[in-house]
């Protein structure tokens, strides 16, 4: 009996192998040529002009930044997710992203380091110095609990934000950073300091 159940089980895994498999070949298309419309040649599309900023590699930029300004230490990057209030907050002292388009975070990779750049791009129609202000404003520099970032600076440049906070005793200020952040990205048009 458990022979014919063991047989059974491989003969299921194998067909289920089998009807999972790509059948995808070249040739295999099917088309329907009534749903395949073309323009004729001497007319082309109209489109509106694109008014919305293209969207920004934001982890590529940090790696960018990091390239003038190499750390010497490790950090973590990530995306942050805008929906979530919590992470939001912690992050970036925001809590909700009103005007904010997306944002990554670079952080210490040891809690004991008070680490944190944080790169936000904005909508269109976001006013980038009140973003700022209320990043500024929220941003807890002693989220890491036992210790504190005590040189916190806040640099942009059109849609582009830059959040830096470091300890005060740290080879890497964030003047470093805003020079570096400079260097990719362009002179900031404002700086803000907590």
């Amino acid at each position: 009996m458990k022979k014919a159940i063991a047989l059974l089980l491989v003969f299921a895994t194998l067909f289920s192998f089998a009807a999972c498999k790509n059948t995808d070949k070249p040739g295999n298309e099917q088309t329907n040529p009534s749903s395949q419309e073309t323009l004729p040649a001497e007319t082309e599309p109209e489109t509106e002009p694109n008014t919305q900023p293209t969207d920004l590699d934001l982890l590529a930029m940090i790696d960018e930044i990091y390239k003038v300004q190499p750390l010497d230490f490790e950090v973590f990057n990530s995306e942050i997710d805008l929906s979530d209030t919590d992470s939001l907050t912690y992050y970036t002292g925001l809590t909700d992203a009103s005007g904010v388009k997306s944002a990554a975070v670079s952080e210490g990779a040891m809690s004991t380091m008070p680490y944190s750049l944080v790169l936000f791009q904005l909508e269109a129609d976001a006013d980038a110095e009140e973003v700022g202000a209320e990043i500024i404003k929220g941003v807890d520099p002693r989220k890491w609990i036992c210790v504190e970032a005590e040189d916190v600076k806040l640099v942009a440049n059109g849609d582009l934000i830059m959040l830096i906070m470091t300890p005060a005793d740290a080879t890497q200020t964030s003047a470093d950073f805003i020079a570096a952040f400079t260097e990719v990205r362009g002179e900031p048009a404002f700086e803000l300091t907590k």
